[in-house]
């Protein structure tokens, strides 16, 4: 079953048919170049036999092999060039093989027939068919070599050819017709047994050659799988040797690294992860590691790196093999379904208490009210505080009334701002007041014509705690620099300060509600802005601000007006 689906296999078959003929027209150029040089042996012989024993001769025996050598030459020249121009090598080398077993049925003749020295000459052409065209090929020209030396040796016995003698050979008329059937047997063994023994061979040979050239395929076939598997892989993967040096590594691997693959190779492992050494100093070894680097970015990125040892089959340490993969996207979410969910408990916190405030304030209100009422005079002290008391008592109530709506993050009616305008009024406000107390300017870089959709006042606050954290975090004469963006279908909002920065164990928490890195303040700025932000359809992060302090990026959607303006433009 095995082999009748590899012999209808098209893409081996193709494979073979290929091989085959590249070897058939190899075997026919050693064909035609071996035929040569048998030729120049017969002319070295044939020229030996004209100078030296031309003496012991009145007729020159070598003329007719002159001849002969030079029709081989001819039909070798020809052969050549028709080898680049016939299509069916295998009949055209059958034909060569042909002709050579004639041509030396005529060497013989000329050199003593029976007892010509040259008879071996058949034998070439017996192995030359053996090898290129395996048993048939080679019992076939047996046969015709046969019959060409026994119907000259018939020919011959009877006379019916002129005698033609040849230096050396013996005069085989003298002998019985027992000698020549003895004669006869003996070639005919040979012939056959030589065409039994090279067919054989050439077969075997020619099948181990399918076979390596079958393994040879699918071994090519195995490798450019491998290659493509590891180049698909989207994660890191290196190996090293016994003593920790890098042995490969895949594309991937480096441009996650921030390298090249071959600047990559001889470089030890601890160069690229150290942490894996230390844990391994350390007796800390593991199998999987959580390891924070630079990458191709200039920020740092997450990788989540496992470690394995490469083994052979004597379970003998080759190396090990290091897959690791680029987590900062999925850290990111995780770190923002974390941001969700506190800010999903500080916003439950915030409301209750605000509740639990304004139910005592509402009751402190009526109180103050049911007072005033009693005061009959409402020129008297009494009545004027009490009056200051229902007026700050309202304003608190708006005040909670502000706060549930922003920390609950629900929007109410939004409308389209013109970016620059919008954040050049908060801005100029807020250097009037903050910065110059503290000595900070602002630095504005905010092109005209973005627009947003946003809930002014809310966004405004938003705003103003960003600003607030880069002025408390910027030193005196530093600059806080603000920045807007268009980027796809989003608006990005930068502000920067020249600050310390935030600690690396701290930034994950400083999202959390009354967490704070300042020796001031509540702890609710940021949450605040996040959930504003948030509301807003958009997202906020802190990052690393170069050459040193932080940047909070705001990302939010465009404008849908802006949108919708686009398209038409695009449709226009």
């Amino acid at each position: 079953m095995a082999t009748g689906s590899r012999d209808h296999d098209p893409t081996h078959t193709s494979v073979n048919n290929s091989a085959e003929y590249q070897e058939l027209r190899r075997g026919l150029e050693w064909l035609i170049f071996l035929r040569l040089l048998v030729t120049f042996f017969l002319l070295s012989v044939a020229i030996f036999f004209e100078i030296k024993e031309s003496k012991y001769f009145s007729t020159h025996p070598a003329t007719p092999i002159f001849g002969l050598i030079c029709i081989i030459f001819v039909l070798s020249l020809c052969y050549v060039g028709a080898l680049g121009r016939v299509k069916n090598l295998k009949a055209f080398s059958l034909f060569q093989i042909v002709t050579d077993t004639v041509l030396t049925t005529i060497i013989i003749y000329f050199t003593g027939g029976v007892s010509s020295a040259f008879t071996l000459l058949y034998v070439f052409s017996i192995l030359s068919a053996g090898i290129l065209h395996l048993r048939r090929a080679a019992l076939f020209i047996a046969g015709v070599s046969a019959v060409l030396f026994g119907g000259l040796a018939t020919l011959q016995f009877y006379e019916l050819l002129p005698e033609y003698m040849w230096p050396w050979t013996s005069v085989w008329r003298s002998h019985d017709s027992g000698y020549i059937l003895w004669v006869l047997l003996i070639h005919y063994a040979i012939f056959f047994f030589v065409a039994l023994l090279a067919g054989t061979v050439a077969g075997e040979l020619k099948t181990t050659k399918i076979s390596l050239t079958i393994r040879e395929y699918e071994y090519e076939r195995l490798s450019d799988l491998h290659t493509n598997i590891i180049k698909s892989i989207p994660s890191g993967i290196i190996t090293t040797d016994e003593h920790a040096i890098v042995t490969y590594v895949n594309e991937t691997g480096a441009r996650l690294l921030g390298s090249t693959p071959t600047s990559l190779i001889g470089s030890p492992l601890a160069s690229l992860f150290p942490e894996i050494l230390q844990a391994e100093r350390g007796q800390k070894r593991a199998d999987r590691y959580q390891i924070r680097k630079k990458g191709l970015l200039s920020e740092p990125r997450d990788f989540d790196v496992s470690v394995g040892e490469l083994r052979d089959r004597r379970n003998q340490l080759l190396g090990h093999l290091v897959v690791f993969s680029d987590v900062t996207d999925i850290r990111k979410m995780e770190q923002r379904a974390k941001q969700s969910e506190k800010q999903a408990a500080f916003v439950r916190i915030a409301s209750g208490m605000a509740h639990e405030i304004r139910n005592p304030l509402a009751s402190l209100r009526g109180a103050a009210e049911l007072l005033r009422e009693t005061v009959g005079d409402p020129r008297s002290q009494q009545h004027r505080l009490l009056g200051i008391v229902l007026r700050e008592a309202d304003r608190l109530n708006a005040l909670l009334s502000d706060f549930i709506l922003t920390v609950n993050g629900r929007q109410t009616h939004t409308q389209t701002v013109t970016l620059d305008e919008f954040l050049a009024k908060i801005l100029d406000e807020f250097e009037e007041t903050a910065c110059q107390a503290n000595a900070v300017s602002v630095r504005r870089n905010i092109p005209p014509g973005i627009s947003i959709d946003c809930q002014p006042d809310r966004f405004k606050q938003a705003i103003l705690n960003l600003l607030s954290n880069a002025l408390d975090a910027s030193p005196k004469g530093s600059i806080i620099e603000v920045a807007a963006q268009e980027s796809g279908e989003e608006v990005l909002i930068s502000i920067s300060d020249w600050g310390h920065g935030i600690p690396e164990h701290m930034r994950d928490r400083v999202f959390e509600p009354f967490f704070t890195t300042k020796d001031f303040g509540t702890g609710l700025g940021l949450p605040m802005a996040l959930s504003i932000v948030e509301a807003h359809g958009g997202s906020l992060e802190l990052s690393d601000n170069t050459p040193h302090g932080v940047a909070a990026l705001v990302h939010l959607p465009k404008s849908r007006s802006e949108k919708s303006t686009g398209k038409e433009d695009k449709r226009g």
